[in-house]
């Protein structure tokens, strides 16, 4: 699969009823049309316009961890092992991920649900490496991942470092969660992280008639065993790159709140894709979270992030640097 990371959904919204989302859209249409033809080797153009007329960014990693291919896995036709690793304080860490090597459709891609199939995003990067800069974040809590991808790499690593009592992995996408599933299995951490397949539609509407029946404690159900939700609270909820669909939004928003406890903390990491991750921190304060986005919230990503600035025309900002948004809770007084 190339190794080129094309920015997700550089537009702002999917809607095309609108006339004034219309051009976005297919703006959008046509990038995922590029990074189709970049991915299957189509020698021909995926529709009728040109590559020149859409600005595709090419952006593969800040670099914070590597990426070495395990020669001898390779025999496993549409999956390769690549083992991730980096060096902090003197200290090695490792993880063995299985990454897709499929080549997918237009129409495969065009879907949200499999975005997180493509690659290892630089959103996820970051993530997995502020936990293990941070890795008291996750001591001793339930953490659960939302929309992880193939790898779920941020929520395998706190698993594996961050001394967490239990970790939840999840996606949209069944063949993501299977790919985590192996994952889990490869690095001996069966015993501790369970993994399941969460859409956000269907779990902010199961929180939203639970929370109507019984008050605001959630206990989710469902008789679709690929479907399964979570059920209970979370002291720890990870979401990178998960921002960039509108319609997606607010569902994002509900299913954060309804899994997370009264005194939990929900790290969000996402470029800001023009207003995109500014309408997602609204939405939550509206929920009632206190939203607190940090930009510089690690030496490490932050001088990466300034070396790109001075040395990569290739690099945007506001396309591939991704903001920490920290959702908490706003305390409830007692009544008097």
């Amino acid at each position: 699969m190339s190794q080129e990371i094309f920015s997700r959904r550089e537009t702002l919204s999917v809607e095309t009823n609108d006339p004034r989302n219309s051009k976005r859209s297919t703006r959008a249409l046509r990038r995922w049309r590029i990074l189709a033809r970049a991915l299957t080797g189509s020698p021909e153009p995926i529709g009728s316009e040109s590559d020149e007329e859409v600005s595709v960014r090419r952006f593969t990693s800040f670099g914070l961890l590597k990426c070495a291919l395990l020669e001898n896995m390779l025999a496993d036709g549409e999956f390769s092992w690549c083992e991730y690793s980096t060096q902090l304080d003197g200290r090695s860490y490792n993880v063995q991920i299985r990454r897709i090597s499929k080549c997918f459709t237009a129409s495969e891609l065009i879907g949200f649900n499999n975005t997180g199939n493509v690659c290892v995003w630089p959103s996820e990067e970051c993530l997995a490496y502020y936990l293990l800069r941070n890795h008291g974040l996750c001591r001793n809590r339930n953490v659960l991942e939302l929309g992880g991808g193939m790898s779920c790499l941020a929520g395998v690593l706190a698993a594996k470092y961050c001394n967490p009592s239990t970790v939840t992995l999840t996606d949209g996408n069944v063949t993501s969660v299977d790919n985590v599933r192996c994952i889990v299995a490869r690095n001996d951490m069966t015993h501790l992280v369970e993994c399941g397949v969460v859409q956000w539609a269907q779990a902010a509407r199961a929180l939203r008639q639970t929370m109507t029946i019984n008050g605001n404690r959630v206990k989710t159900r469902t008789t679709d065993e690929n479907t399964r939700l979570p059920s209970g609270l979370y002291d720890v909820i990870l979401s990178a790159d998960c921002l960039f669909f509108d319609d997606a939004r607010l569902d994002l928003v509900e299913t954060i709140y309804g899994w997370l406890t009264d005194d939990g903390i929900a790290l969000v990491m996402a470029p800001r894709r023009g207003m995109t991750f500014q309408k997602f921190a609204e939405a939550s304060i509206k929920r009632g979270f206190i939203a607190r986005q940090t930009e510089r919230y690690d030496d490490m990503v932050w001088s990466r992030h300034l070396e790109l600035l001075e040395n990569s025309p290739e690099y945007c900002p506001d396309l591939h640097y991704p903001v920490l948004l920290e959702l908490t809770k706003q305390k409830k007084m007692p009544p008097g």
